[in-house]
């Protein structure tokens, strides 16, 4: 069941928080036959679990890069897809599994996999699975833009936003898809359009007409939550619209 949000509720869940600035650090993991080094921060100061990185390509990379880039294309595209480790973007992000949710990555995992014709555009491209500090992870894009739940994502009115979220919950209708975790910090405006991230508790539907019931009461709830965080922002003299 949705709970409703506030002021305090807003606080207690990290919305609209000024965030304390995260320290930069550089690490290392294995994405099948790349060793990849990587420099960046925690997303935000309450997702300890997920870093925003930028890669450090090393020479042996850029040799690799350039001569995958002079293969036809017929064979490009295989390679693209047979050694995605070697077509990861400058900027990823890294989500760990965290302690006790095997089965919410799990849930999340196989939401990707179900959900891959809206990857790139309704949501993070997921390019595998790795194992990082003794935990499974998954190497995602940065889709950039601003969460809705921060001053900077709060840019536009109700009527402006309302078909953006509807366009988005349907997408994940049509696949039988519902997101259960309705906060703000879980939709990006990203270029006029918004992003939906974090799928570690979703509904899986019998059929996309099931799925289709639910948006507009899942839309119903969300703009109620955007208009009340409008409001803490406006208190907070935060509002940067």
């Amino acid at each position: 069941m949705h709970q409703e949000s506030d002021c305090e509720d807003r606080d207690r869940n990290g919305e609209g928080l000024n965030r304390h600035p995260l320290l930069k650090k550089t690490i290392y993991f294995r994405f099948r036959s790349r060793v990849i080094s990587a420099t960046g921060t925690q997303a935000d100061s309450i997702h300890s679990n997920v870093l925003r990185l930028r890669i450090n390509s090393s020479s042996l990379d850029i040799i690799v890069q350039a001569l995958l880039c002079l293969c036809p294309l017929p064979l490009r595209h295989w390679a693209q897809s047979t050694f995605p480790e070697w077509y990861l973007p400058p900027n990823i992000v890294l989500k760990k599994e965290k302690e006790g949710w095997e089965e919410e990555f799990n849930t999340e995992l196989a939401t990707y996999d179900k959900l891959r014709c809206l990857q790139g555009h309704v949501i993070p491209v997921c390019y595998g699975q790795i194992e990082y500090d003794g935990a499974r992870a998954l190497i995602l894009s940065d889709v950039g833009g601003e969460c809705l739940a921060e001053p900077q994502g709060a840019t536009l009115e109700e009527d402006e936003l309302r078909p953006l979220l509807h366009q988005a919950l349907c997408a994940l209708a049509e696949l039988q898809i519902s997101h259960s975790d309705l906060k703000l910090d879980n939709f990006r405006l990203v270029n006029g359009a918004i992003v939906v991230v974090d799928f570690e508790r979703v509904d899986e539907h019998a059929s996309k007409e099931e799925a289709k019931e639910l948006e507009p009461f899942d839309l119903k709830f969300l703009m109620k939550r955007y208009r009340d965080h409008l409001r803490c922002l406006e208190e907070d003299g935060l509002l940067e619209r």
